[in-house]
């Protein structure tokens, strides 16, 4: 009979660590994902604070809008296509990025229509 027992208590206790190393790993799994969750909102937040510089860089004339003729020097200036390749933005598609673009059709690229724009191409 102390065999048994014995053999018992081990298998409880066994039973309560098997317990304890998956509340653990449960739980380990549920921060893993708000840490996903937290990247890729960091990741989407310096993502649109880089198209918002690359716009502020190809406004030449400081009026808050880009017209087709910037947008055409912005895709002749290698360092800048360099930059929009580098963050996934592939600009081979030149002719009609500006319609892309221009959502309202006012012959104009606001900043929230260019990084809506680059948004929605980088997927």
């Amino acid at each position: 009979i102390w065999t048994s027992y014995i053999a018992f208590m081990m298998f409880g206790m066994l039973n309560v660590l098997t317990g304890i190393f998956c509340d653990t790993a449960i739980n380990v799994m549920n921060s893993d994902k708000d840490n996903i969750i937290v990247t890729q909102l960091e990741d989407r937040t310096a993502l649109i604070s880089t198209i918002s510089d690359v716009f502020r860089n190809c406004d030449t004339d400081g009026s808050g809008n880009l017209t087709e003729a910037e947008l055409h020097e912005l895709l002749q200036n290698n360092q800048l296509v360099e930059h929009l390749n580098a963050i996934g933005i592939d600009i081979s598609e030149a002719r009609g990025l500006f319609q892309l673009l221009d959502d309202d059709a006012s012959g104009t690229v606001s900043i929230d229509e260019f990084v809506t724009g680059f948004l929605r191409l980088k997927g």
